[in-house]
């Protein structure tokens, strides 16, 4: 029997007794394997939540950060229930299918989805977002390189604000380990890491967090590019820890810039870059995470300023666009990555860097979804980059656009 109802965020189905979790002290009590309860999830969390079962949440949605890493770690998630933590009581069994988002009285008999496929070879590049380091090595030989590593959960694992690991002399060295057993993996194939974009609700629990501000929108709050130019002693450590993987021979290291609005913000990055002796478009590629529509509206001020490749950030994208919170339940229906505004944007980026020799890439919640990747194939995109999950079937999907591109474009030629 049914008895609740959220969104899916991937596969797999998890079966345990229910601990609901009403603050971050509850998750010190997890043995592993329970299905945890809990209004919100945060990234802080992670490093607890990654025993359970399952998780429900009552808020949340399927781009949010914590849905994309538990997807990563294999444990099933469903989010966005709302009464999740009302329905479902302490101890009571159930059996979570994040495939479908249906959670069930009791032990359930279900199948996950089990797929074997050939390795294909499409000619659009295919692409893996990381957050876990220790699953580089799993996945390298079927990806041609990392389209985003999210830096954050690095950090977050360590239960300390950026800040703090920095006073303590701590915040590159978290940094060089993380990111060397990633381009070790993949050498010589292509890296590429943001630098920090956190909200500010998700680094308040971390300790020195209290020197967050309170944001009733921290989506739209302080965050990406806009935080880490007011803090500078940050991004330099972030700068360093590139530095030192540059000397150490990781020639495949890129960086690029998370929402960014402006150009004057692209351009002091990169003058910080050059104060640590670090100098983009020669000692490694430096691209845009194109995420605002502002971004996209002067695009052409970027092009000029130089670009080694671009990638598109389209929940965030989405969500500017269309003016509707990605984590909010009560807009959940109109949250539409293949809204036309924002395909629009997406055909007009992507065919503004095929004319300027850029390479450009999705990655994200987005490039998990077979009915987008068909659309950027189409519209030309040089590379996705996907969840370690969906590699193999992102691989067949493009080999199959493409081949329809193909036998397209000969049946024209011979006037069909």
């Amino acid at each position: 029997m049914i008895i609740l109802k959220g969104i899916g965020t991937s596969p797999y189905i998890g079966v345990g007794e229910v601990k609901k979790v009403e603050c971050y002290e509850d998750l010190m009590d997890l043995t592993g394997g329970e299905i945890v309860v809990v209004s919100r999830a945060s990234r802080d969390m992670l490093s607890h939540l990654k025993k359970a079962g399952a998780v429900v949440t009552d808020y949340g949605g399927i781009t949010s950060h914590v849905a994309i890493v538990l997807r990563e770690m294999q444990v099933p998630c469903v989010v966005g229930t709302g009464i999740g933590t009302e329905v479902l009581k302490e101890g009571m069994l159930v059996t979570v299918e994040s495939r479908t988002g249906n959670i069930y009285l009791g032990f359930m008999e279900r199948e996950e989805e089990k797929e074997f496929f050939e390795v294909y070879n499409p000619s659009t590049r295919i692409k893996v977002n990381l957050n876990i380091p220790e699953i580089a090595k799993k996945v390298a030989p079927f990806a041609d390189g990392v389209g985003s590593i999210r830096i954050e959960n690095m950090i977050i694992r360590t239960g300390k604000h950026p800040l703090t690991l920095l006073n303590e002399g701590k915040l590159t060295e978290v940094i060089v380990k993380g990111l060397k057993t990633i381009v070790d993996a993949f050498y010589p194939k292509p890296v590429w890491f943001r630098t920090f974009d956190i909200p500010t609700d998700e680094l308040k629990r971390l300790k020195g967090g209290n020197i967050e501000p309170d944001e009733s929108n921290p989506l739209l709050g302080l965050r990406g590019i806009y935080k880490d130019l007011k803090n500078e002693d940050i991004l330099k450590a972030e700068f360093l820890a590139i530095k030192i993987l540059l000397d150490e021979g990781y020639y495949n290291l890129g960086v690029k810039i998370p929402f960014l609005r402006d150009i004057s913000e692209y351009i002091l990055f990169k003058r910080i870059m050059k104060e640590v002796g670090l100098h983009p478009h020669r000692d490694l590629d430096l691209g845009a995470s194109i995420e605002t529509p502002s971004a996209v509206c002067s695009f052409d001020e970027f092009v000029k300023e130089g670009l080694d490749f671009i990638t598109l950030g389209m929940s965030d994208l989405t969500m500017c666009a269309l003016a509707v919170d990605r984590r909010g339940v009560k807009v959940a229906k109109h949250f539409n990555l293949m809204h036309p505004a924002v395909l629009n944007m997406v055909e007009y980026v992507i065919r503004k860097c095929n004319e300027n020799g850029i390479e450009s890439c999705i990655c994200g919640h987005a490039a998990s979804d077979h009915r987008i990747v068909r659309k950027l194939v189409e519209f030309g995109i040089s590379s996705i980059s996907t969840n370690p999950d969906q590699i193999l079937r992102i691989r067949k999907t493009v080999y199959n656009v493409e081949n329809g591109i193909i036998m397209k474009g000969f049946g024209k030629e011979l006037g069909f």
